[in-house]
């Protein structure tokens, strides 16, 4: 049952429809068994108050409405509703009295829940809290998202949101001032930058039809057994002389260092497929006016990044290239589904057709790290807590899912480059269940390789190099 038939219907906003298809391709019955999720980690020191803490909670949830959206109804356009109230998810959990090794472990397994949680998209909240005592002046803070309700950045909001109404209930700061925007303001936000000109669906028709090749890399078909959502982090880190001499490349090329990095993943793409033309998907902040800044919802737009790698060119021309790419690809970012219907004529009738058939990998940035929070005697800092290590049990497997939606999971867990903020490293992540260990490794040594070629010698010609793995 609902947590209220009060409320009002509102539609999808221009960056949930992205979501909502992906999230519908991979679990047509139930998008949020899909488990796209958001999760962010606070570390509380000091002295706290957890029933002011949670009441300063129930401030936040009525000055956000996605905090208070549900769905009505599942469907290629859903009915959503912003509920007038709703209770808050939250879990208390008092570990103070518990050996370090099993309090570790016990923690390890609340982190490891929120990665792992689905939430009823009929009855709401889409996001929880859950508040873990440590020891007396020692708390953590776990807050997961559905991501169609709130994207990295919202988290940072909620947290600074919460920290000042909680220091306003202890009379410790004013009252934050009421933020007067609701579901409709965001709504006009993300149009305002994402409008539906004739002129931009046809720069995607031609620059994205047709639509690549579904799948880059070679996989192992998934089994019954295989756990769908099993991603594996494979960590790599450029050397100080690489990170340095890679800003300097990037001003050679008048473009950033997530540019030029970006462009590497280009020329790797490029050498392991065979191809010529390389499409990767990035992602944007979508929060380009202050007042989208202070708002909890779902802003961030995928865009599609498509280059010719040519042999004969330099990997310098490639990153010159690949700036004009992205800055022509965000000059004409528009919402999903008029996008995908100037690419794809037949999308309408192969609904759900999500936006990864749009690009061979993906590449994107860490969200920035939040600045500490401090108010008297309680500080708040950004952490976050590893997986530690123990094997747990599939979260979702081949034989739960309908045969139709597995070419979509296998494209989930396809390899995909996060870069550092400061970006001197980032990891790939893969499925490991079909995308094996050794292709991501040596995905990773050859995307390093580049990096170094690169900063060492950026008039290099693309064809002359020799990546030690391209065989493998």
């Amino acid at each position: 049952m609902p947590t209220s038939t009060s409320g009002r219907t509102v539609p999808l906003s221009p960056s949930q429809e992205l979501l909502w298809e992906f999230m519908s391709a991979l679990c047509p019955h139930d998008p949020a068994g899909s488990r796209e999720l958001t999760v962010e980690h606070r570390r509380l020191t000091g002295a706290l108050d957890p029933d002011v803490l949670l009441d300063a909670l129930g401030d936040v949830v009525r000055r956000h409405d996605p905090l208070r959206l549900v769905v009505d109804a599942v469907g290629p356009q859903p009915t959503l509703r912003v509920l007038d109230d709703v209770e808050p998810l939250v879990e208390v959990v008092d570990l103070s009295g518990t050996p370090a090794s099993e309090r570790d472990a016990r923690v390890a397994d609340l982190a490891d829940a929120d990665r792992r949680r689905t939430f009823d998209l009929a009855r709401g909240p889409l996001w929880s809290v859950t508040l873990v005592r440590l020891a007396a002046e020692e708390h953590l803070l776990l807050l997961s998202f559905c991501h169609l309700v709130g994207d990295g950045w919202s988290a940072k909001v909620l947290v600074e949101d919460l920290v000042a109404a909680y220091a306003a209930r202890q009379s410790l700061g004013p009252h934050p001032a009421p933020l007067d925007l609701d579901w409709d303001d965001l709504v006009r936000l993300q149009r305002a930058t994402l409008p539906q000109e004739p002129a931009r669906a046809e720069y995607w028709r031609s620059r994205l039809a047709p639509a690549p090749p579904y799948h880059a890399f070679p996989f192992d078909p998934p089994g019954p057994d295989s756990d769908l959502t099993g991603e594996v982090a494979y960590p790599f880190r450029f050397t100080p002389d690489v990170s340095g001499r890679l800003r300097a490349v990037a001003w050679r090329a008048r473009t950033s260092p997530y540019v030029a990095l970006m462009a590497a993943y280009h020329v790797l793409v490029a050498s392991r497929t065979g191809r010529t033309r390389v499409v990767i998907g990035t992602t944007t902040l979508g929060r380009d006016t202050p007042e989208s800044r202070r708002m909890v919802g779902q802003f961030t737009n995928d865009v599609c990044v498509p280059l010719v790698v040519r042999p004969e060119a330099s990997l310098l021309d490639v990153v010159a290239e690949a700036h004009a790419a992205m800055a022509e690809a965000a000059a004409n970012v528009m919402p999903f589904q008029a996008l995908a219907r100037a690419v794809n004529p037949s999308f309408d009738e192969q609904r759900p057709w999500p936006d990864n058939h749009l690009f061979d990998s993906y590449l994107q940035s860490a969200v920035p790290a939040s600045a500490p929070l401090v108010l008297p005697g309680l500080r708040i800092e950004q952490t976050w807590l590893d997986d530690d290590g123990r094997e747990r049990p599939p979260v979702v497997t081949g034989r739960e899912v309908p045969p139709g939606t597995m070419p979509v999971w296998v494209k989930r867990g396809a390899p995909i480059v996060v870069v550092d903020d400061d970006r001197a490293g980032g990891v790939m992540i893969a499925n490991v269940a079909f995308y094996p260990a050794a292709l991501v490794d040596g995905l990773v040594a050859d995307y390093v390789r580049i990096v170094e070629a690169l900063v060492e010698d950026p008039d290099r010609p693309v064809g002359g190099l020799v990546l030690a793995s391209a065989d493998a």
